[in-house]
């Protein structure tokens, strides 16, 4: 199936990812260094940043994270609250994320009276993509998550960690844990 509204969601996953390219400039943290973090190839990185490839949704909110920021779902119309994060035990912050972002789309989903299947096809998904999406089993792709919201008329944006608890654990002059 191919992803409806994908070209925006490619557009707008490429600008995210500028704008993470531009905040890692801004911090003079090196790309080896913050690949090495990410767990990934500096090539890898090099290739998010210059929009050739894609992360995976658990590493674009990594990728966030270290540079200071939390991907948020935005309403155009009213402001939706970055809560702190506070994680379960044994939960991931890639995880809790995950489940933060994806429960303003499921409520707005209800809200519209959508089921599963009708908001699958709107995607050019299957229902059960969007049920393992909507209880946090599995990570959509960036691009299905941005496509996702812009169907339910709202965008993801990075929002800069604001406070204390949302602070990025690791700083440009930090060791890696």
């Amino acid at each position: 199936m191919e992803l409806r509204g994908g070209t925006g969601a490619r557009r707008r996953l490429t600008e995210i990812q500028s704008q993470l390219l531009a905040a890692r400039h801004t911090t003079g943290l090196a790309q080896q260094a913050l690949s090495e973090r990410l767990g990934v190839a500096s090539r890898t990185l090099r290739d998010w940043e210059k929009g050739y490839d894609s992360p995976s949704l658990k590493h674009l909110i990594s990728w966030a994270y270290l540079l200071g920021f939390r991907l948020v779902i935005a309403d155009p119309v009213i402001s939706l609250e970055c809560a702190p994060i506070v994680l379960k035990s044994g939960e991931t912050l890639e995880l809790h994320e995950m489940r933060r972002l994806t429960e303003p789309l499921w409520i707005r989903r209800k809200e519209r009276k959508l089921s599963q299947g009708d908001l699958a096809l709107l995607l050019g998904v299957s229902r059960a993509s969007i049920q393992r999406w909507e209880d946090s089993e599995k990570f959509p792709q960036p691009v299905a998550l941005i496509a996702w919201a812009g169907r339910l008329e709202y965008s993801v944006e990075l929002n800069q960690a604001t406070n204390v608890v949302d602070a990025p654990r690791l700083r440009p002059d930090e060791e890696a844990p």
